[in-house]
């Protein structure tokens, strides 16, 4: 058995599909069984569990020591599941459940760990204090590099990722692979309906040119940039709408009142999602140049591909903005420059791009690194 260890990871859409989708994913593929084990905050543990149990039945879900700074403590509760399940391998998310796991191979518990990097951790940390508090995050560039230099196999969500660790931290090795951010089940089948153009039950007209953000805006680092971009094409293309698909906050509520009728904000369920994508026309994702969202994979560009639309990405984003131009999946957008004039997707287009989505984008097209992977940790 392999143990595929999260910690202090929520619910959320992003582990529904990248962790719970997974470990279902790798079950399927006739290697060893894999169990998720997920130590969450003892705050809200019987709603997370329940959530957590819910969409993988068989994971085991107990809770983490209180206080981040106490991290290490939570050694002890992987050792103890380590001799009741005794796995051949942990698939670790992060540096911290990676530094747990590395621990239960030099106690000879497990034999092979490996690090399932979803970032650059330490960069993230440092560029936009995920916690205010300079002792903790100390602490991240030794352990992303003990998690990536100390690992048996590692995972990484872009070749960009790979590359920052041969950078910063003198990687030189060869066993890893890079696996974007698929979609999850709740988007629903690739190509459902390809090639939809017209908007039945949609408030948006046949000649709306409709861009569509999907994703929290509050808060958010790089509103910034989104802003100024889509003030630029409002202003200029008055046959453009925008819809954010997330809950009202003051990031898009500014849009809202400057573009009356242009605008508009929408929080739906999941399952609906990927309908309301099929009735616009590009996907927007706009991201500042930092270290972070240079080796980012966001899960919204399959999401987008999958529902037909183009992206309109920012230079420098993970691997993507370089994939968009090399197979004309969208736009980059250099900052500072004028929005090209946008035209609706047609038929032809959209079938393409959820073709492209399904060949590269489901977690089946990555079945033989995943099968790499279970081969490791044998």
């Amino acid at each position: 058995m392999i143990i595929y260890l999260t910690y202090n990871d929520q619910p959320s859409g992003v582990y529904w599909s990248q962790v719970t989708d997974v470990v279902d994913h790798l079950n399927t593929l006739g290697g060893p069984p894999v169990k998720l084990f997920a130590l969450v905050s003892a705050r809200g543990f019987s709603r997370t569990r329940r959530a957590i149990k819910q969409r993988s039945p068989k994971a085991l879900v107990l809770p983490m020591v209180p206080q981040m700074a106490r991290w290490k403590k939570n050694t002890w509760i992987l050792s103890m599941v380590c001799r009741f399940v005794r796995p051949t391998g942990i698939i670790a998310r992060g540096v911290f459940a990676t530094w747990m796991a590395q621990r239960m191979r030099d106690r000879g518990s497990v034999k092979k760990v490996c690090f399932d990097g979803r970032g650059a951790y330490a960069a993230e940390w440092e560029e936009y204090r995920l916690i205010d508090d300079d002792a903790l995050i100390a602490q991240f560039r030794p352990l992303e590099m003990e998690a990536v230099n100390g690992s048996d196999f590692r995972i990484s969500v872009t070749h960009a990722l790979v590359d920052h660790w041969r950078e910063r931290y003198d990687y030189r090795g060869k066993e890893h692979i890079v696996v974007p951010c698929t979609l999850g089940a709740d988007h629903g089948s690739v190509g459902g309906e390809l090639g939809r153009t017209k908007r039945n039950g949609s408030p948006f007209s046949e000649t709306d040119v409709v861009l569509v953000y999907s994703g929290s805006t509050a808060g958010w680092q790089s509103f910034g940039l989104l802003e100024e971009l889509l003030s630029g094409v409002l202003d200029e293309q008055p046959n453009v709408k925008v819809l954010f698909l997330s809950k009202s906050d003051e990031n898009n509520a500014k849009l809202v009142e400057r573009y009356p009728g242009r605008v508009s904000v929408q929080w739906l369920d999941p399952d609906q999602v990927a309908a309301t994508l099929g009735n616009c026309d590009l996907g927007i994702m706009v991201r500042e140049n930092t270290v972070t969202n240079n080796v980012a994979s966001p899960t919204k560009f399959g999401e987008y591909l999958a529902a037909g639309l183009p992206v309109v990405i920012s230079e420098h984003l993970g691997d993507f903005s370089a994939l968009v131009m090399q197979d004309s999946l969208g736009l980059v957008h250099r900052e500072g420059t004028h929005m090209a004039t946008l035209q609706r997707t047609t038929n032809e287009e959209r079938t393409r791009l959820q073709h492209y989505a399904e060949a590269h984008f489901t977690k089946k097209a990555f079945n033989s690194s995943y099968l790499q992977l279970l081969s490791a940790l044998r």
